[in-house]
């Protein structure tokens, strides 16, 4: 995926008042940094809480190991997208783990990571139950943008830009 340079534009500008944000995309953009970015596809009230610093860390569930299984790290960037909306914001990330689900693995996810995954819907653990594979991606540095339009033609959750 390419994010036209208009988006560009608008996002750098947006930042011109978070530096490290600034300097990060820039060098990014500019094949000065090791990270990769990502383009995240978020429903509410997900992307909100994540935006208010509620929830720390994004889950991504799978029957496959398709994107960011396996191919998100420490360091990486994330643009957040509301889903169906605008760029809503950034985020940094900052630990990974990619696994596949057994049982233990979802209790575990169940009680370990409950708190910070932020998830109260009672329903969501069946809707993922026959799922084989998830990533947890542990965000930090949330910097929200004004609403920023990107034009996208796929409907996966997940795009790995570069």
């Amino acid at each position: 995926m390419n994010i036209p340079p208009t988006v560009w534009q608008a996002i750098l500008s947006a930042t011109i008042g978070h530096p490290a944000w600034h300097e990060r995309l820039r060098a990014w953009r500019e094949g000065r940094s090791t990270a990769t970015l990502h383009l995240a596809m978020l429903r509410e009230p997900y992307l909100g809480r994540i935006l208010a610093g509620r929830k720390r860390i994004e889950s991504r569930f799978g029957r496959d190991r398709r994107a960011p299984f396996g191919q998100v790290k420490a360091g990486d960037l994330v643009l957040l997208k509301r889903a169906s909306g605008p760029l809503a914001g950034l985020a940094l990330v900052t630990h990974t783990i990619s696994r596949e689900i057994t049982l233990s693995v979802i209790n575990e996810l169940r009680t370990v990571y409950a708190a910070d995954l932020a998830i109260d819907d009672p329903q969501f653990w069946e809707l993922h139950a026959c799922d084989r594979y998830v990533t947890l991606i542990w965000i930090d540095d949330i910097y929200p943008l004004p609403a920023i339009a990107l034009p996208r033609r796929d409907r996966r959750g997940w795009v790995v830009v570069g």
